[in-house]
């Protein structure tokens, strides 16, 4: 289980996140949503130990992960930030390999193993057939699908996704959210992910975490904290949800005044 209790963190005088508590299970995705400023990415470079928290706890199963190394964090959290040029001098490849960093010697070496892990993780995200190119070469979307593929490298048991299908056209963001939502299933992965696509929310996640100005407004499954009520609360617009589509999830769409 990954639990974060009481996270409270501030930048300078400002207090972004306020006293917010989650856990989340192995097998699930739990959607961090809210309206630009609302601290999930705060939250995911917290936990990601980016940045310094305030006060509050954040464990996996048991393990203070504030007490672990940068190493050690590695060997637990995989991160997938928002979408960035990535080191254009380096292949495909290489950077994948760079998610083997916490598992290689002190030599740095790639060990077979970590070739294998490396190769698993671009054929999951599609990127195989460019494993010898350089990241300068890809397109945005490229580059996305190279940072997942560096993060599965890494195999471990949480995966956090700061908005992941920026940048990549629908195909592959169906694909990916996809590929995401198998691999919690089948290898118990937990997966905490930030969100703007509430449709995307509601077909992929099996909880919704909401934040507004910092705190957590509702916690629950995509039915529970998807409605109109709590939408036009969060993010100052109508919207109309339609449920009821033969077991499809619901739909979120603006309300035409």
């Amino acid at each position: 289980m990954f639990e974060i209790s009481s996270l409270t963190v501030s930048y300078g005088p400002n207090v972004v996140l306020r006293d917010v508590s989650i856990q989340v299970a192995a097998g699930e995705i739990l959607a961090l949503i809210g309206p630009n400023g609302a601290g999930k990415s705060t939250l995911i470079r917290a936990v990601s130990g980016v940045i310094k928290i305030e006060s509050g706890e954040m464990s996996f199963n048991g393990q203070d992960l504030s007490e672990l190394s940068p190493g050690e964090r590695a060997r637990i959290l995989g991160v997938v930030p928002q979408a960035r040029p990535l080191g254009g001098a380096f292949t495909v490849e290489q950077t994948v390999l760079l998610g083997r960093t916490a598992h290689m010697n002190w030599l740095g070496r790639a060990r077979p193993e970590d070739q294998e892990a490396a190769r698993w993780a671009m054929e999951k995200t599609g990127v195989e057939h460019l494993a010898q190119c350089r990241n300068a070469e890809l397109s945005g979307g490229e580059q996305q699908r190279v940072l997942l593929a560096r993060a599965l490298a890494q195999q471990t048991p949480i995966l956090l996704l700061d908005e992941p299908t920026n940048h990549l056209d629908l195909q592959h963001q169906i694909n990916f959210l996809a590929l995401v939502r198998d691999l919690a299933l089948q290898g118990d992965l937990t997966v905490l992910m930030a969100l703007h696509d509430l449709n995307q929310v509601s077909t992929y996640a099996d909880r919704v975490a909401l934040l507004v100005a910092g705190e957590l407004v509702a916690l629950g499954s995509p039915a529970e904290v998807l409605t109109e009520d709590y939408l036009h609360t969060a993010y100052q617009t109508q919207v109309k949800i339609i449920s009821d589509l033969d077991g499809h999830p619901p739909v979120i769409l603006p309300r035409i005044v």
